[in-house]
Order: C-alpha cells, then structure tokens, then sequence
C-alpha cells in the first residue's frame, strides 16, 4: 500500500513527538481512521516590531520563538493527531532555523500554531485528546498575570506567548475574524509512483511551498513618558499653577485572556501599521461575565493605596506589559477600561509651593492657618463648617486606630499643624464616599487619571474600540499637560470620593483629569499625548 504524505516546511530547529499523556485515553496510538500519514513544515511571521527610539526590554527580545505547538484540525473542526502516535499535537523547539517536515494525519486541512505557551495554556495544549475541536482549545484562561503571556527575563527564557493572528485578506471595516485556522491543504506534497518520500520533502522545504503563519502576542505594551522628558515642557494650567511628576501605574488589569479573541477590524489607522493590513479590536472574555479585572484598593487602616498585582509605582519614561483588556461600546465604564494612575505634587498659583494646601468648593487655602482663620471669620457658611467638623472627626478616628497618634485638639478650632504632621495619608483619611469633604492636599499630594485610548480618530462618544488595550498593541502615552488639581486620594474605581465618576459612568460622560498623546505598532503602535 502506497502511503501519501503532506511536506510543508517549518521554520524550527528540531521536531518532537508530543509527549505523553496521563489520560488512558492518549496512551494509545491514535486511530486517524482511513487517514494516510502526512508531513507538514511552516514558515513563521512573528510580526515583529518596528524599530523605535523607546525600544523593547533591553535582552527581552519579545519575537523569540522558543517553543512551537503545532494542532491540526480537519474540514469539520475536529483536532486530528499523528497516526500511530498517543500525542494530538506536534511540539517544536530548539534554537536552529533549519526548516523540518513534520510528520501529520493526511486528514488535516487547517492549522493552528500557539508559540511559547505560560503554564495554564500549556496544559490546555497537552489535554487534548479525542473529543477536542477548537472551540474546546480556545476556552477563556481565568486567574493569571502577565507572567503567563510575558517573559521579561534577560535574555528570554520562554519567549513571550502568540497564536495565528487570523486573516485579513479581503475584509474591511467592520469585519469580523472569528477563527485563527490556516488552510494547509494546497501545500500538501503527496507521494506518487512518480514522487519519492524524501523528493516530496525536499520540494515541500523550498519557500514556494512553505506555509505561512502570522502570529502575534497575547500582550499588550504600555509606555509613559513626560514631554521633553522632564517637568519643563508640560502645560500647567491655571496661569501660575505648579506641577512635579512622581509616578505612575496601571490600574483595571485583566486576568483573563481567549488564547484566540475574535477580531473586529477598524477604519482607524494606526502609527506604525507594519504587516497589518487594518487595526483591530478584541473581544474579550472579561465582560461576558463580568469577572476578571484586578483592581487598586485603599487599606482601610493605612490608607495606602494597594496596586493591581503585580504593578507597582513606575518613574517615567517606563514601560510595562499587560492582558489585553478590551469591551462592548455599552460596557465603556469608568470602571472597565484599563488606565493610567499618575501621582505628583500640585500648588495653585501665588503658592509657595511647599507644605499642604486645602480646598473645598472651588475655594483654596494656601496653608492650615488660611483654613482656620476663614472658619473662625463671618464668611464662613454651614456646609464649609460641617466639612471642617467632619475633618475633625476623621483625623480623631484614625488617632484612635493608631496608638502613636496622639491629638492636641479636641475639636476642629484647636486642631494644630502638630496634630496634623502626625497623619499619613491625609487626602484619603478625609475622604467620605461621595459626601463632600475638604480636600487636603498634604504636601501636595494629587492623583490622576486617564482611561487608555485605542481608536485616537473617532469623535463618537462610547464608540465600538475607542477604549481599552489591546493584544500586540503599544501604547505609547506622553504627559503634556496639566489642566488643575487632581484628587488628593487614589482614585479608587470601586470607592469613588466626591466628584469622581461612579464605576458605571459611561468613560465619555465622566471628567478626566489628564491630557495624554498616544502612539499605537507591529507591535502596533498609538502615540498620545495626554492632559491631566
């Protein structure tokens, strides 16, 4: 009996059999029913990035393939292993580029390739068996961080996680791309009476018989930085404000990704298009339940803010990675979409510019003197002097939590700046839920905020794409300007203070704090300059 075989040539080093399995089930030589055995070999797309001036993690070369799963299916969607073996997937690894045929069921037509898996998806990969479409692959991961997508180790050790990117050919705007699976069928290089096995490799191996797979990452990229690198070239307003950058974070991280998301392209253009024929957005499995996002908190007894794990304060010019967070025009909340938290020091005009300060209704007060002497003066109304009141008591209940804390003043008239050195976090201590408080400014102290765009061109209001982070996008964000005060507590979305959105607010219908530019590359890359 002639055996027919399928050559396509990979760009890899070396070929392994899967390997075993503890199912009973893929112990066993797999029956491919009529199916002839075959070879396929890929060539791999790792849609590089551009070369920027920013630049990737130095050593952190983030379009490494370390390690090759390669799953077949056939035309009704169904994974098809290797004949004779008790693995249904082909894995591939090593560091030499020489392209090897790998050995196939004649049955498969499509093909999926998932490069240098996190540990979750690996044991997706090595479960599969039998009963496995690519449905049943392509299930949401829930309860990782980027560790399971990214590998910031210098050099790399895994490589940072990609799949198929889909095809774009023919679609426009609008378009959807629902499955990732590569046609490999008009590759195929058969034996004959006439072909030989080891001609049909050699004439599978040349680059016109090559398959060809686009992948991409799973991660998304964030970068900040100041305009002009420093505080000199960002706008303050109003006219003789002051402003100091401290740090940044993220905050509303995702920690549930589709190892494949269904993409809808875009009219928007992108900075640095690279081997994307359109920009695109993802649907994300993070809304479909509502679970997922990690969030900041604020301690309850140290007011500390508490970061989404595992970030924590960043200087500028900084960049991280993250899961892309992506959703619906409707679900464009306030508390949805991935951000940016800025922390810095801010002095109204006329201001020393050292020491704290303190507002309440659109009024400032240089200093704690300023705000005693106009409660203690005749201008003073009730709701000025319930907010003062109330001040108080909050200073008292945190001397009470905190046993080194002891108060000179026993009402807000004979509170001291003495009492007040002896508070740690004084913008958040005097926060009350929505009620409305004087806001301390210690020692300056201000956050903002500003929810990451993705689509820059749309004027719409809450636009499909317009918000969000996504997979194998860079969002590049330089702080320009500085338009007023910003909250003298973290911005929780969860526990908003008085004039913060709700986490329900539409993005769109909410008052940001930031003016931001942003660059998205091959990595797609979105350049914005934000305002504060």
């Amino acid at each position: 009996m002639k055996m027919k075989m399928i050559l396509v040539s990979m760009l890899a080093v070396a070929v392994l059999a899967g390997c075993s399995d503890k199912n009973d089930e893929r112990d066993k030589p797999i029956n491919s029913g009529s199916a002839d055995v075959a070879y396929i070999s890929i060539k791999i797309d790792a849609r590089n990035s551009a070369a920027r001036s920013s630049g990737e993690n130095e050593g952190a070369n983030e379009s490494d393939l370390k390690t090759l799963y390669l799953i077949f299916f056939d035309d009704a969607g169904n994974v098809v292993g290797e004949p004779g073996a008790t693995a249904y997937f082909t894995k591939v690894e090593g560091s030499s580029l020489k392209p090897t045929a790998v050995k196939v069921s004649a049955a498969a037509t499509k093909l999926l390739v998932i490069a240098n898996p996190g540990m979750k998806l690996e044991g997706v990969i090595t479960d599969i068996n039998a009963t496995t479409t690519f449905g049943t692959v392509n299930l949401a991961i829930k309860g990782v961080d980027k560790g399971e997508i990214v590998d910031e180790v210098v050099p790399v050790e895994r490589g940072f996680t990609m799949i198929n990117s889909g095809d774009e050919e023919g679609k426009a705007a609008g378009d959807k791309i629902a499955d990732p699976l590569i046609g490999i069928s008009d590759k195929i290089q058969k034996i004959t009476d006439d072909v030989s096995e080891e001609e049909a490799k050699k004439a599978a191996e040349k680059d016109d018989n090559r398959v060809l797979i686009r992948v991409e990452r799973l991660a998304s990229k964030v970068e900040f930085e100041l305009k002009g690198d420093s505080n000199d070239d960002i706008k303050v307003e109003p006219s003789g404000a002051t402003f100091a950058f401290g740090q940044w974070t993220l905050d509303a991280v995702n920690g549930t990704f589709f190892p494949f998301a269904e993409k809808t392209l875009l009219g928007v253009t992108h900075s640095s298009s690279g081997s994307y024929a359109k920009s695109f957005y993802t649907r994300d499995p993070n809304f479909t339940d509502d679970v997922g996002l990690v969030k900041a908190t604020v301690h309850k007894v140290s007011f500390e803010p508490q970061l989404a794990e595992p970030y924590t304060w960043m200087d500028a010019k900084k960049m991280v990675y993250c899961l892309e967070n992506t959703m619906s025009a409707a679900e464009q909340d306030f508390g949805n979409a991935t951000r940016v938290v800025i922390k810095g020091t801010f002095y109204p005009a006329n201001h020393s510019g050292q020491g704290d300060w303190f507002s309440f209704a659109g009024r400032d007060y240089a200093d704690f003197a300023a705000l005693k002497a106009y409660y203690e003066g005749t201008e003073a109304g009730p709701n000025f002097k319930a907010a003062c009141e109330k001040m108080y008591v909050k200073i008292k209940d945190y001397a009470d939590a905190h046993t080194e804390v002891t108060l000179i003043g026993t009402s807000f008239e004979t509170l001291e700046v003495s009492d007040l050195l002896q508070i740690k976090n004084g913008g958040e201590v005097i926060k009350d839920g929505k009620n409305p408080v004087i806001r301390w400014y210690q020692a300056g102290l201000c956050y903002y905020y500003y929810e990451i765009r993705h689509d820059n061109e749309t004027t719409k209001d809450m636009d499909f794409g317009k918000y969000g982070v996504v997979r194998n996008n860079w969002y590049q964000l330089t702080l320009g300007s500085v338009n007023g005060a910003g909250t003298p507590w973290y911005p929780d979305i969860d526990n908003p203070g008085p004039g913060d959105p709700d986490p329900t607010d539409p993005i769109d219908g909410t008052t940001g704090y930031l003016g931001i530019t942003v660059d998205v590359a091959r990595w797609i890359i979105w350049e914005n300059e934000i305002g504060i």
